[in-house]
């Protein structure tokens, strides 16, 4: 029988860092992977949505839109990054890299 972390296209890190969605909720993350990332978020969203995520990385951050995959009400969702150009995909690889050498 697979898990769950079997079905996972990428492997997740923790990640605790405050995100920002839609320009203006500010949401405490705790997982991130190359496909996506969990945030503890009180708001309602609908799942497929499309936000803005603004990710603090070192002195900068990433920004790119990502799809709400699912969302557990009063807990947080699953956010899956949408569109990335190569910038951006190479600022995600650039964050992952940094987490795994330091876990």
């Amino acid at each position: 029988m697979d898990t769950q972390d079997e079905r996972r296209e990428y492997k997740r890190y923790p990640f605790v860092a405050h995100v920002l969605i839609d320009g203006m909720k500010l949401c405490p993350s705790s997982d991130i992977s190359e496909g996506g990332l969990f945030v503890s978020a009180i708001q309602h969203f609908q799942e497929n949505d499309i936000v803005d995520v603004t990710i603090p990385h070192k002195e900068k951050t990433v920004m790119l839109k990502a799809r709400v995959r699912y969302y557990q009400f009063g807990i947080g969702m699953g956010l899956m990054f949408s569109d990335l150009n190569d910038t951006q995909r190479a600022q995600i690889t650039e964050l992952i890299e940094s987490i795994a050498v330091s876990s």
